[in-house]
């Protein structure tokens, strides 16, 4: 499985969606100052290699009131966001014009979101086959695509949801690796990082799972049941429910000093840990 390296990055076209919407080609910058611009092209590259009606493109830019001129306003989008991409050296086809629409083609490696999941399946094969630290250097690697919230400072129906769901997929390899970070022994060094992510995430009971284990591992008993309490006050204040009875289980097991982590009885290893557990174990 081949990832893209920089130097063969800099002799193509590549697009970052996981933060501000950037183009890099020949390794520099394209501009694209126009927001509409942005938009359409947003729009495209949430469907990469894949037919956009036109009418989708004129939704995601005015929503439900577009402009008479709303077509021909479109079509002027694509044709400058044509222009500064062969201006810059991109090929003059990557956006190709199909009945109803038009296309964004793009090889494998070109795009951000490609490279996040190549890395995340790399990562899972790694740990499945019981080298966490391979898994953990591609799952990071993964992690630092990201610059920002995906897609930051465009908003509009159609795009909203994409950004939710690479923010949700961030977060979710983001529990992962934890799994397989503690696992190796890292809890003093992740404590930092997950109460900031606890923080920012109160009610993901997840996250608040892997602080607990790592604060308790680091000898901190106090500081772990204190988190479990402050998560039990959020979820009540905010949805009404106890604690999930992973993390009221986790809590009993740190109240009666037992172990917790990453094997024995009562802990729950997520799919990427079970090969990970057997090398460390």
């Amino acid at each position: 499985m081949h990832v893209e390296s920089s130097s063969d990055s800099a002799h193509k076209t590549f697009f970052r969606v996981l933060g501000p919407l950037r183009i890099c080609c020949g390794g520099r910058e394209v501009p694209l100052p126009e927001s509409r611009q942005l938009t359409v092209l947003a729009v495209l590259l949430t469907e990469v290699n894949k037919a956009v009606p036109l009418g989708r493109l004129v939704d995601a830019v005015w929503g439900d009131t577009p402009p008479v001129t709303a077509d021909k306003q479109i079509q002027t989008c694509v044709w400058r966001v044509r222009k500064a991409l062969v201006a810059a050296g991109a090929r003059a086809d990557l956006i190709e014009t199909v009945p109803g629409g038009y296309l964004l083609r793009l090889p494998d490696g070109s795009l951000d979101t490609q490279l996040f999941e190549e890395l995340r399946g790399r990562g899972r094969v790694r740990a499945q086959a019981g080298d966490p630290k391979g898994a953990v250097d591609d799952y990071r690697a993964a992690l630092a695509l990201f610059r920002g919230e995906p897609l930051a400072g465009l908003a509009g129906r159609a795009l909203e949801p994409v950004a939710a769901y690479w923010a949700e997929r961030r977060l979710a390899l983001l529990e992962e690796c934890f799994d397989v970070e503690l696992a190796l022994g890292r809890h003093r060094e992740l404590v930092g990082e997950l109460s900031l992510l606890v923080d920012e995430h109160p009610l993901r009971e997840q996250l608040r799972w892997h602080l607990m284990t790592a604060l308790y591992l680091s000898d901190r008993r106090a500081d772990a049941l204190a988190v479990y309490h402050a998560g039990r006050a959020a979820l009540i204040s905010h949805v009404g429910l106890d604690p999930c009875a992973r993390l009221q289980e986790l809590h009993q097991r740190i109240i009666a000093g037992h172990p917790v982590f990453p094997t024995e009885a009562g802990s729950r290893p997520g799919p990427a840990l079970r090969g990970v557990s057997r090398a460390v174990g």
